[in-house]
């Protein structure tokens, strides 16, 4: 059974960097190219979906059941090593909107307006990726003096997915840690992407005695960086995103069974600091703003199977964007 253990930690570590890094990867540096042609008003309205995706993605699989302790082999400490993937269902995200008004920039000590077209379908992230359009860059008299092409939208996916590792240990007076981390990766041409989170949880059923389910509190902090790639029209960092969540959880084993049901009511938050270079026909500029994911509250229900020292589990939440988590990993 040790030999087992040895064989398949590093397994899973791997798999957990082989998955990541490509599905951001590529978001990362195509959205860096699209983002230089357009002015904050528009890139607001562009990449919110983004942001909503990855907070409900990020604060989710951030537990398999409410016991603390007692999970794994191993006397007095619990280990888990594994790997969490979830996936926000993009048919709540916004894939289209109008722009409400243009956005302005300076450059060479001159104004200019970008003005982008009226009552016109505008794809979001998650919109239509056969879009062409294009934008006046107008003068401070009004005049056209150059032109920006609109972005099309990058993503056509029924589902927004991301991988992420976690290392979890416990436990001392009823409490454990489980800890997300992903250094700085870059994956071929495409940037590279960073990831830390620490969650800390305190078991309260064991001051109900007898107590028919277990029952945990658990708090959650995590931030994540996306970079372009250095021959991309923004190779500096894009997306600086941190976030936090509180939840309440519960569940039941089932005696005869390796089968454990689980649920939750969660409390979260997860914002964005965008921040890149955009070029036009008249000039360069910068641009930087912040966003706040839509989640703000999700209710949750799912299932562990444990198959010796594997565990395998699945559930779904409700939230304003739902999203679906699976993981897979080693209870030491």
């Amino acid at each position: 059974m040790h030999s087992l253990h040895i064989r398949l930690l590093p397994l899973l570590i791997a798999l957990a960097f082989l998955i990541v890094p490509p599905s951001q990867a590529q978001d990362t540096d195509e959205l860096g190219n699209a983002l230089s042609s357009i002015g904050q008003q528009y890139a607001d309205s562009y990449t919110q979906p983004v942001t909503d995706a990855l907070g409900a993605n990020l604060n989710a699989g951030l537990f398999r059941t409410a016991e603390v302790g007692g999970e794994g082999i191993i006397p007095v400490i619990d280990v888990y090593v594994g790997v969490a993937g979830t996936g926000a269902l993009t048919s709540g995200l916004q894939d289209s909107f109008q722009s409400q008004e243009d956005d302005e920039f300076k450059s060479g000590g001159n104004t200019f307006t970008i003005d982008y077209p009226e009552n016109t379908d505008l794809p979001t992230v998650f919109g239509d990726k056969n879009f062409s359009g294009e934008a006046e860059i107008l003068n401070e008299d009004g005049q056209k003096v150059g032109s920006a092409s609109l972005p099309s939208g990058l993503l056509d996916t029924p589902i927004a997915p991301l991988a992420v590792p976690q290392i979890g240990a416990g436990t001392v007076l009823g409490t454990d840690a489980q800890v997300r981390f992903l250094p700085e990766t870059s994956i071929s041409d495409y940037g590279s992407v960073s990831l830390f989170g620490l969650s800390v949880r305190h078991s309260l059923s064991q001051y109900i005695p007898l107590s028919p389910v277990n029952l945990a509190v658990q708090g959650t902090w995590q931030s994540l960086s996306l970079s372009g790639a250095d021959d991309s029209a923004n190779p500096g960092e894009i997306v600086d995103a941190s976030g936090w969540a509180l939840n309440a959880q519960v569940s039941k084993s089932v005696p005869v069974a390796p089968i454990t049901f689980y649920g939750g009511l969660q409390y979260e938050q997860f914002g964005v600091d965008v921040g890149y270079t955009f070029e036009t026909d008249a000039g360069t500029s910068t641009v930087s703003f912040d966003q706040d994911a839509s989640n703000s509250v999700r209710a949750l229900a799912g299932v562990s199977v444990t198959l010796a020292v594997i565990q395998l589990n699945v559930d779904y939440a409700l939230a304003s964007n739902n999203t679906v988590s699976a993981g897979v990993g080693i209870a030491l």
